[in-house]
């Protein structure tokens, strides 16, 4: 009997190359047991056409009124040995009959095993195939996800940033008003403390002026004159007269405008 190795992994070529040795194996008896059986079967012919003439022979012994006793006792016992030799043959015939289907029955057993064998292989390969498919899937949706995910923040990014500017922008035109509105009480405010007295029209300069909370003014320096010393001096005057100039109370606006230029011109 063939012991059968089950290996863990058979390579595909391997086990064709077996397959195929195998094979040729079986067909190498398989023409053994053919010639085995056409020589038994042309003894065993031989031996019936013996046995037959035999017969014919003990027939015609008897035909002839019973030949000598002695003949006859001999050509039973020559037929008695034809008999014997007859049933090993077909003894003989049985047990390469027997063999033949035992072996048989060996090759099934030996293929279905092998068959078996590349079927957990194939199965494993299919197996392994799916795990790295699923993986490869996975990878994809995770990617597929984390890209999906920046593309989200970046909106929200872009949105918070384009709202962040109109919010700024609406601030800052809000801020300008504010301003341009203390701006022009401020313009006021010197202007009432102004004295025009021996001035002629049209003068005008720029005066930067320095606050501390609550509008107190700090400096007054003209940085463009307006080309008499007189105006100018009496615009600075006025500036300082009319401290503490109205000024906005949120610090945030105020900080906008501690320090302004200012063009004078009543």
């Amino acid at each position: 009997m063939v012991n059968i190795v089950k290996a863990a992994a058979i390579d595909k070529n391997q086990v064709e190359k077996e397959l195929k040795r195998l094979k040729e194996k079986e067909e190498a008896k398989k023409a053994e047991d053919i010639k085995r059986k056409k020589e038994l079967d042309k003894k065993e012919a031989e031996i019936k056409k013996k046995l037959e003439n035999e017969k014919k022979k003990l027939n015609d012994i008897k035909k002839k009124k019973k030949l000598e006793q002695k003949k006859l006792k001999e050509e039973k016992l020559r037929l008695k040995k034809l008999e014997n030799e007859k049933k090993e043959l077909e003894k003989k015939k049985k047990l390469v009959e027997e063999k033949k289907k035992k072996e048989a029955e060996e090759k099934k057993k030996r293929d279905a095993e092998k068959k078996k064998q590349e079927e957990d292989r194939k199965k494993k390969e299919a197996e392994q195939k799916q795990l790295e498919e699923e993986k490869r899937k996975k990878e994809e949706e995770k990617k597929r996800k984390a890209k999906e995910e920046a593309e989200r923040k970046a909106r929200e990014k872009a949105l918070q940033e384009e709202l962040e500017a109109e919010q700024r922008a609406s601030q800052e035109q809000h801020d300008l008003s504010e301003i341009q509105k203390y701006q022009l009480m401020i313009a006021r405010s010197i202007e009432n403390k102004f004295n025009r007295l021996g001035l002629e029209e049209g003068l005008s300069c720029i005066i930067l002026i320095r606050m501390i909370e609550g509008g107190k003014v700090v400096e007054a320096t003209i940085v463009k004159s307006s080309g008499n010393d007189l105006f100018d001096k009496r615009a600075e005057d006025a500036v300082y007269k009319s401290s503490p100039l109205p000024v906005p109370d949120e610090t945030r606006l105020f900080e906008k405008m501690r320090n302004i230029r200012f063009t004078f011109e009543p």
